[in-house]
């Protein structure tokens, strides 16, 4: 048994069509100082969010959440308690965002 792309598509709800992710995942190896631990993006960004919100704090709240889903769950590193900067362009527009192929990027990982 191998996990194929579909698997991506159907267990992890990840998009396998659209445009590919790329430019972020060619050094696994990076050095710490490219990195911030997800703890942060959850004790600074992702502090609960008030109830009346304005939307820059809530689209600030999102990145942080999609950040530590990245380093977390899609793309940890050995310590798997990072996350590589450079994945953070990719969530400036979270419409474009949402219609990458994650699934292809997720599998190649």
């Amino acid at each position: 048994m191998i996990i194929i792309v579909q698997n991506m598509a159907y267990q992890l709800g990840l998009r396998i069509d659209g445009d590919p992710v790329s430019g972020c995942i060619e050094d696994r190896q990076s050095q710490t100082k490219w990195t911030v631990k997800l703890t942060w993006f959850h004790n600074t960004v992702c502090e609960e969010l008030e109830q009346d919100a304005t939307e820059e704090r809530m689209m600030r709240y999102t990145r942080g959440y999609i950040m530590q889903l990245i380093g977390g769950i899609l793309f940890p590193d050995a310590s798997d308690s990072r996350v590589h900067i450079s994945w953070l362009p990719l969530l400036k527009n979270l419409d474009a965002c949402g219609r990458l192929s994650w699934g292809f990027a997720v599998l190649a990982w």
